[in-house]
């Protein structure tokens, strides 16, 4: 019975396996989604790797901000790049001149409606028409469900409230009842056009719309509406340009090559220390690597070299948790147990010392988030996606794999390559 149940451990185990490789190298829209899965071949490369397209923008501050314009400038950079970071890992933004401000993006083009825009609130169509309410009079901008309604949550300053009461008395009293929202003065394509039947006095109000269908777009026009409060509009004329990667080809290859190569190493060192247990517990490493694809594949990981430095960090840490509970058990043994029981005598202590070093190493990743570094902050997001797998498979799965290997081997120490004092007494 415990053999069968050993089989099949192994046997569901090295399926998940062999389908996660699958997944590697494949992609695929989720059904009922808007989401594409994209295996690990197929994600974003980043700029250092395989390039992307520069472009820059003239900048100009909206008619009603009064402040200085290199503070608003500075504003803009800030705040496109944390919009940059939400989709890709290495995006540069930067000041290029006096008004200007330069993109360089790992992708085919560049989404103006992405970045940061002039909002402007009119009871009347058209570029003619009065702006009633304005960036400036926006407090703050999120997503928000309302019922099973996806849309966008407006509150207004105290005078944008007053403006926005008076701005909705009008317009519900108007033929047509619409406000006109536009967006990067863009006066032939209205960014909303919601239906106003009465005077809003509360100060805050709720849109939504045919292009916010899920919580993704709803958070994304949230983004687009708040970049606008800063002040500035950004336009352009030029036609973006390719930027070579700038470790080339050659990068790229050695990193795939230094992967496969670091992991056989792995696998061989594993077993030449602990021979058929090693084998055996290489099994629960590479389950571990294949979540951890997945994770990636899931998060839509840019491919860049840091990155792939915060992975390999990872997998040596489980690795290593891996090996130490291995050194736990031969440690038992040594010391008198019987050979099956020191496998479960053994997974206390590592246990313990495990979990101590998985809360320390997270604890660490996280406090290095605050580092103002890009390229630390992409090594440490790829390192802190390893730490689930790590921790499921080095406390739990390896585990299930070094127990189920008793069943086929319960007492021959040279198959595992132990060894123990013959003076020492065996004990339960």
């Amino acid at each position: 019975m415990k053999k069968k149940r050993a089989i099949r451990n192994y046997v569901l185990i090295s399926i998940f396996i062999v389908l996660s490789l699958i997944l590697t190298f494949i992609s695929f829209p989720v059904p009922g989604t808007n989401y594409n899965y994209l295996g690990i071949g197929n994600l974003h490369l980043g700029l250092e790797l395989g390039g992307g397209v520069k472009n820059t923008y003239d900048l100009e501050v909206a008619d009603w901000y009064t402040g200085n314009k290199t503070e608003v400038y500075n504003k803009t950079v800030d705040r496109i790049q944390y919009l940059l970071n939400l989709k890709y890992a290495d995006a540069k933004v930067y000041l290029s001149g006096e008004d200007k401000i330069t993109l360089e993006v790992p992708d085919t083009s560049i989404n103006s409606n992405l970045l940061v825009g002039l909002i402007e609130m009119k009871s009347a169509s058209g570029k003619d028409a009065e702006a009633k309410v304005t960036g400036q009079d926006i407090a703050s901008v999120k997503y928000m469900l309302s019922g099973t309604t996806h849309g966008v949550y407006i509150e207004f300053t105290e005078k944008g409230k007053e403006k926005f009461a008076a701005l909705t008395k009008e317009v519900a009293s108007s033929d047509s009842q619409t406000m006109y929202i536009y967006m990067n003065k863009d006066y032939d394509n209205a960014f909303s056009e919601p239906k106003v039947t009465e005077e809003n006095k509360y100060g805050y109000t709720f849109i939504s719309g045919t292009g916010i269908t899920n919580k993704k777009t709803g958070e994304d026009y949230a983004r687009k509406l708040e970049s606008a409060l800063i002040g500035v509009n950004m336009t352009t004329e030029l036609d973006t340009l390719e930027i070579k990667g700038a470790y080339g080809e050659a990068t790229k290859i050695a990193i795939y090559v230094t992967t496969c190569v670091m992991i056989v190493a792995c696998i061989v060192i594993g077993c030449i220390l602990f021979r058929e247990l090693g084998l055996v517990s290489m099994l629960s490493y590479i389950f571990a690597l294949m979540i951890s694809v997945i994770i990636s594949a899931i998060c839509d990981m840019q491919v860049t070299v840091a990155g792939w430095i915060g992975f390999m960090l990872g997998f040596f840490v489980n690795y290593m948790l891996h090996l130490y509970y291995l050194r736990c058990i031969r440690k038992q043994y040594a010391m008198g147990k019987k050979f099956a029981i020191s496998f479960s005598s053994g997974y206390k202590p590592a246990l313990f010392n495990m979990l101590e070093t998985l809360l320390i190493i997270t604890g660490v990743a996280l406090l290095m988030l605050i580092v103002p570094s890009s390229a630390i902050r992409i090594m440490t997001l790829n390192f802190i996606i390893t730490i689930p797998a790590t921790a499921f498979t080095s406390l739990f799965i390896h585990k299930v794999v070094a127990l189920d290997y008793t069943a086929f081997n319960f007492k021959n120490e040279k198959k595992v390559n132990f060894t123990r004092e013959d003076e020492i007494d065996e004990v339960e």
